[in-house]
């Protein structure tokens, strides 16, 4: 295993990656799903795929999307302004006389903000926040009442950018009960200046805006490149490394630093084909940032069976190398978060923040049992309190987003971690699970859930507590049976097996 990881080290090239990236971000850049430049992105990566040798296509499906129109945002009163805003997607659009009412600053717009505001029929302005995320945002919103949401940008005041977005609450292509639950609110973006402008009129008294938004909504065609590099193994097994194609902006960031690092991946990994004891696929996902993961979802629908017996874990590369962040941070199922973590300390020299997941981005693989892997540098608390908490840098979705944003020494330290993260998954004799993490975590969840349900006399968690320690009893044996396992005969059947 060392002598492979050194050998591939050794070939990975951050020049060979910043070539795909400067395509990506230079002649293509802003690639939204259905459109032309999605397309010719797809195009690229499918016969960089057919170069390095892999077996590469383009999946095409429908997908539900929606493409930003125009928007206008005017301060009436207690003085007039006009203030430079864009649409989110997925809104219904206002008339083209637009609305009028007073505005109410809501805070992160979580549910604990409306607890001393009154909304209904009026405005709410709302910081850019991942808790809760800004479909959430807007659903709480119109629960509330409120006829507009207009959310503020994270970073500094000095930043000029406007966040694009999309409010679409539900996860992947709706159906026709689903549908119902996409907020119908107009939503507004505009910049972090322009909204400590407006949090400072309302915090001195009455504050009302006219606005007016259009998107629109309709089915477009998804192009979702992906490739499969075959190993030795007999068994079929798999790793998935999976990021989005599909990208806002000039998209250096989010995400051609995060395709192009799973280009050079495939190009270095597949001279060693012959030393992978697994398949690896690389799924370059559309639908990603307006369809909420319209493509990663569809890949599950179409492949369920595949992932559900085969698949090893789901390596998710999104991110990797913004200027200005040092912090590890990492964020998977519990069962993988020794291997994880061990991985992180031999690269990063340490263990870094580890997090459980949560459904954001492309983490479609939650009800498959497909262990989720994420891993990207962070800024650090001081940092991400002056920059309003954009965790994802104050340029994401943005004109913004471009190559100077990258940090390329670091981004070859994120190219290093991946190769070794992928190889070990891919070569792993047993596969490195610790089942006993996500087994106590349950029992954990359970005891509280029980201590909760005292009151509720009808809630019966003891049957529960016990199927969860007779599973965890049957982990013990399966770690007592992998410890006894070397030396014996019939090693590769008992392996096969276990995993």
């Amino acid at each position: 295993m060392v002598e492979i990881e050194k050998a591939i080290k050794a070939e990975l090239s951050v020049a060979e990656a910043c070539k795909h990236m400067t395509f990506l971000v230079e002649e293509v850049g802003e690639r939204l799903a259905g459109t032309k430049s999605l397309e010719k992105a797809a195009n690229y990566i499918c016969q960089e795929l057919e170069k390095c040798g892999l077996e590469a296509r383009i999946d095409r499906f429908p997908i539900y999307h929606s493409y930003p129109g125009s928007a206008a945002l005017r301060v009436i009163s207690p003085e007039e302004r006009v203030i430079e805003a864009l649409p989110s997607c997925h809104i219904p659009s206002t008339l083209d006389e637009g609305l009028t009412g007073e505005l109410v600053y809501v805070g992160a717009g979580g549910y604990e903000d409306y607890e001393n505001a009154e909304v209904r029929d009026k405005m709410v302005l709302a910081d850019m926040t991942w808790d809760p995320p800004r479909p959430e945002k807007a659903r709480i919103a119109l629960e509330k009442g409120a006829r507009a949401i207009i959310i503020l940008n994270w970073g500094t005041p000095d930043n000029p950018v406007i966040q694009r977005g999309a409010i679409k609450s539900v996860w992947g292509n709706p159906t026709p009960a689903s549908f119902k639950k996409i907020p119908q609110i107009p939503a507004l973006n505009i910049t972090r200046a322009s909204g400590e402008y407006l949090k400072g009129l309302c915090a001195r008294g009455k504050v009302v805006v006219w606005l007016r938004a259009e998107a629109t909504r309709e089915w477009v065609l998804a192009h979702q490149p992906v490739g499969r590099l075959r190993g030795t193994g007999n068994y079929g097994e798999f790793v998935l490394a999976g990021g989005h194609l599909e990208g806002w902006g000039k998209t250096a960031i989010c995400n051609s630093s995060g395709n192009a690092l799973m280009l050079e991946l495939a190009r270095v990994l597949a001279r060693h084909r012959d030393r992978l004891q697994r398949d690896i696929v690389f799924a370059f996902w559309d639908g990603h940032e307006i369809a909420e993961a319209a493509g990663s979802t569809y890949f599950v629908d179409t492949h369920w069976d595949d992932l559900t017996k085969r698949c090893v874990a789901y390596v998710n590369i999104d991110n990797p190398g913004i200027l200005g962040t040092s912090v590890p941070y990492a964020r998977s199922a519990p069962e993988v978060r020794e291997f994880l973590l061990k991985v992180i300390s031999e690269v990063w020299g340490n263990e870094g923040i580890w997090k459980m997941p949560y459904k954001g981005g492309d983490q479609s693989f939650f009800g498959v049992g497909v262990p989720y892997i994420n891993f990207a540098t962070g800024y650090t608390p001081q940092e991400l309190e002056r920059l309003n908490w954009a965790s994802l840098s104050p340029w994401l979705h943005s004109e913004a987003d471009t190559l100077d944003k990258i940090d390329l020494e670091l981004y070859e330290r994120h190219l290093h971690f991946f190769a070794t993260l992928t190889l070990r998954l891919c070569n792993a004799e047993i596969i490195p699970y610790n089942l006993s993490e996500p087994v106590g975590l349950l029992k954990a969840h359970l005891e509280t859930l029980k201590e909760l349900s005292k009151t509720i006399p009808s809630i019966e968690l003891d049957s529960l507590i016990v199927k969860v320690e007779e599973l965890k009893e049957a982990i013990q044996t399966l770690n007592g049976a992998k410890e006894a396992l070397w030396g014996g005969s019939g090693v590769d059947e008992a392996v096969h097996l276990i995993n």
